[in-house]
């Protein structure tokens, strides 16, 4: 009888965990991300250009009272190895171009990348990840734009972008391009 009685509270303690992490939307260890509001100079600029031997153009970030509003406009994407993710990753872009040296994602809310990034939930997904929140691209060429609320160019906010790489990856999450954003002006 003790044994029955012990093993139903044990299931009944699962049950109620089970319940609890289902409805529990807050996927990074810090939270969910925040959006924000206190970008330090409202159209401040920031521009990352590509100018690889195949892949050439921009992407723009821009101060918003809301986040940053991203504009992609970038051609020479391998037309066979898409569709193409892309992120803001930790570090700028070394001197010699290597990618790998960027790091990873930049993941202020320490979220990490599984379960994959759910696009109609983007204050769960890690704060680099854009084309989980925003789609991926095809190429050759792409032009696209948004609003992240969640990256900022206020040093001070988790989710600041500013002097960090924007990487390209192929299907296979191989880093094809990238450059790093930087201050225009």
């Amino acid at each position: 009888m003790q044994f029955t009685s012990s093993l139903l509270g044990l299931l009944a303690t699962t049950a109620t965990l089970a319940v609890c992490q289902s409805t529990n939307t807050t996927t990074g260890k810090l939270g969910d991300a925040r959006p924000v509001r206190n970008n330090p100079v409202i159209g401040e600029v920031w521009v990352a250009k590509f100018d690889s031997p195949t892949v050439k153009g921009f992407v723009t970030a821009v101060a918003n009272t809301l986040g940053v509003n991203y504009t992609i406009d970038v051609s020479g994407l391998p037309e066979d190895q898409g569709p193409f993710k892309y992120h803001v990753h930790l570090r700028p872009v070394p001197s010699d171009g290597n990618c790998a040296d960027t790091g990873g994602h930049l993941d202020s809310y320490l979220r990490g990348d599984t379960p994959a990034c759910d696009s109609s939930k983007p204050q769960t997904c890690e704060v680099g990840d854009l084309s989980g929140k925003y789609g991926t691209v095809v190429g050759p060429t792409v032009q696209k734009s948004f609003n992240d609320p969640y990256s900022a160019l206020n040093v001070i906010n988790l989710g600041y972008i500013g002097n960090r790489g924007i990487v390209f990856h192929n299907a296979s999450s191989a880093r094809i391009a990238c450059a790093t954003l930087q201050k225009v002006g």
